[in-house]
């Protein structure tokens, strides 16, 4: 019984293993950072990604050459941002989306690169969490209870080795 403990010890740890390093993957190139936060000063270097929704009446520029000016929110916060980079297919007003770039503290505007498609990865993360979850405890207790089977048939005297006729003609 001791291995069979092990094993699935081994489908633990590697289970918790890839979560997380899928998290991990997930802080590093897909959160958001809050436009409140932005504007605290501890903004990284690196570029970052903010979420939020283009205001109605902002949006203004050459959108189908890749350069705009326009006002992102969230909530209460708004801030400006020019974007300068390819041609977004998804750039129009009361859309919420994810842009790329760098925050500009002096110049007070966020200077967008890229956008990204809209994370909704707390749902998804939790049906497949719940599936693969249930999955494994299925089969933990479908191999316990044939475990336990074997067990009790080699320990009952039904269970007979079996005996080869030929080996005893000799």
């Amino acid at each position: 019984m001791t291995g069979f403990y092990a094993r699935w010890g081994m489908v633990g740890a590697l289970g918790l293993l890839l979560v997380f390093l899928t998290y991990q993957d997930y802080q590093t190139r897909l959160s958001t950072i809050p436009l409140s936060g932005i504007m605290s000063g501890n903004t990284p270097k690196e570029p970052i990604r903010i979420q939020g929704m283009v205001k109605s009446g902002t949006l203004a520029g050459k959108v189908e050459q890749g350069e705009a000016t326009f006002e992102f929110t969230e909530g209460t916060v708004t801030i400006p941002v020019e974007y300068h980079g390819p041609p977004p297919e998804n750039l129009r007003e009361l859309k919420v989306m994810v842009l790329k770039g760098r925050w500009d503290a002096e110049a007070y505007v966020f200077k967008a690169q890229d956008t990204a498609l809209v994370n909704n990865y707390g749902y998804v993360a939790a049906a497949y969490g719940v599936s693969c979850l249930t999955i494994v405890l299925m089969l933990f207790a479908m191999s316990q209870r044939v475990m336990v089977l074997f067990k009790e048939i080699k320990e009952s005297k039904l269970y007979e080795p079996e005996v080869d006729s030929l080996a005893k003609k000799q």
